[in-house]
């Protein structure tokens, strides 16, 4: 079977699905997000593309965190 060449774009596309993930798994992660994101991705070792990328998903979950949860559990809740 041949297996697909991995381009430069997917392994970033890669890294920033993991870190995200490693940063949504880990309440001490979250924490340091909130408290000092660009150590946290000195700490995860990110750079270029995919550092400004988490930097973005970062400032998301945030933004979801403290959003109230009725909007994301309940769809009408946007038109009520």
């Amino acid at each position: 079977m041949n297996k697909p060449k991995t381009t430069r774009e997917h392994d970033e596309a890669q890294a920033i699905l993991e870190a995200l993930r490693q940063i949504q798994d880990n309440p001490e992660l979250q924490a340091q997000a909130k408290q000092n994101p660009e150590k946290l991705l000195d700490r995860l070792n990110l750079s270029g593309i995919v550092r400004s990328a988490v930097t973005l998903g970062i400032a998301g979950l945030g933004v979801a965190a403290t959003s109230s949860p009725k909007h994301f559990m309940q769809p009408a809740g946007f038109w009520n």
